[in-house]
Formats: structure tokens, sequence, C-alpha cells
């Protein structure tokens, strides 16, 4: 089914697709998994290719998405029982209130100009009972520090610093945001990448990974490269 989108958003996210296709967040395919109760039903907002759903058709028993670019949607209609191409800000979206056990946002809120109101449309969607579990790139992570000390602001593809970023978020206004749309029972977690990607070690890199791991669990809101929440309807 095809919704009414922004012409030039839906094409700025039609030249995305490649770069967004390949679903490699783990954090994200864990909680997803966890939270989704056996034969549950799933709805994934800006599911781009459908490689999370694929991660989850073993245990959904019903999977839906929304996804701008047409040709991303194409492919993942070819996992989910019902794939829309549109945008969250679309009015009719085919959606029915009430009617998802799991609504799942990962790495979407950052590229729309109202995240709250946003967020409210998705727990909408939620039934009680049900979780909203998203992710977003953590600004506060260190190299975002250090660039700005460093008084610059990269433009890239992907990423903290992708170029059609619209909000920028932190451990606390990933709370605050759950919080204010209704939701209980909030959790955090963050995405640490392994110590390897950032200094380019290896050897050395396997052997203080442990250590790594846990300053990461001690300090999320600095070594945290995404925020993960998580709340209950």
């Amino acid at each position: 089914m095809r919704m009414t989108a922004d012409p030039a958003l839906a094409a700025l996210y039609e030249a995305k697709a490649p770069t967004y296709a390949a679903f490699g967040n783990g954090a994200i395919a864990a909680h997803a998994l966890r939270l989704l109760p056996e034969h549950g039903r799933v709805l994934d907002i800006g599911c781009a290719s459908g490689g999370l759903l694929a991660m989850l058709a073993s245990r959904a028993g019903y999977m839906a998405g929304l996804e701008l670019s047409a040709s991303a949607a194409q492919a993942a209609a070819q996992i989910g029982h019902d794939v829309v191409t549109g945008a969250l800000e679309d009015p009719d979206l085919p959606f029915e209130l009430d009617s998802f056990d799991l609504v799942v946002l990962a790495d979407v809120l950052e590229h729309l100009s109202d995240p709250a109101e946003a967020m409210r449309r998705a727990v909408g969607w939620c039934r009680t009972g049900g979780f909203v579990l998203l992710s977003v790139p953590n600004v506060a992570h260190w190299r975002a520090r250090l660039e700005l000390l460093r008084g610059r602001w990269p433009q890239e593809e992907s990423g903290t610093f992708d170029s059609s970023h619209l909000r920028w978020f932190t451990p606390a206004s990933v709370a605050q945001l759950l919080e204010s749309a209704g939701l209980g029972d909030v959790q955090l977690d963050a995405v640490v990448p392994a110590l390897r990607n950032h200094l380019g070690l290896r050897r050395v890199a396997d052997r203080a990974e442990p250590a790594w791991q846990a300053l990461g669990r001690r300090w999320p809101g600095l070594l945290g490269y995404q925020v993960i929440g998580i709340g209950r309807r």
C-alpha cells in the first residue's frame, strides 16, 4: 500500500536506501526478540529493506513495516506481512490502534522534525502492556564532544553525523521523550562499539575489550555510540 510522502524527502531516502539496507544493530535485535511475545505482532517503523523483520520472523505472528524508500519497502514486503510505503507523518496510515505488542523505531526519530509527536503516534499503535523500542545516536558520545571542541560538525552519509539528521539526543532526553509519551517502566541501554573500532587496535583491543565494555556500562553517556530506549504502554 502506498501513502503520500513529501517528494523531496522520499527522493532523499530513496538515494540513501543502499546505505541503510544492511541492518546491523544487534542490540536492537536482541531487545526486540526479548520483548516480543511468541507469535506476537510487531510494527517496524523505518524498516528499510526488512533486516530486523527477518530476524524476528521465527518468533513473530504478524510483522508490519513502514518505509519511505519505495525500493526498500518493496524488499521488506517480501519478508513482512504488511509493509507500507510512506512517512510516519502521513495522516492516513492503515495500522490499527492498540494492535501491536512491539513498536520499533530504530534510528528514525533523529530524522524527524517533531519526534515527540511521532512518539505519541507510535504509542497509539501499541497495545496496553506492549513495548515501544527505539534507538538514536548519542550526541554526548565522546567523538561528538571532541568534534565540537575542535569547532567542527562533520557531514557524513550515516551514523552520528548523518547529514539528514534534524534532531539530537542524549540518554536523559531519550528517557524524557519516552516518559512524555506516556510510557512507563522506562529502560535505557547504550551501544558501546568494540575498542578496535575506536582506535584501530587489533591484538591489544582483544585483550582490553572486557574492560572497555565495563567502562561503557559505567559511563554510557560518554562511551555509548547509540542510546536504546524501551518503554511499556
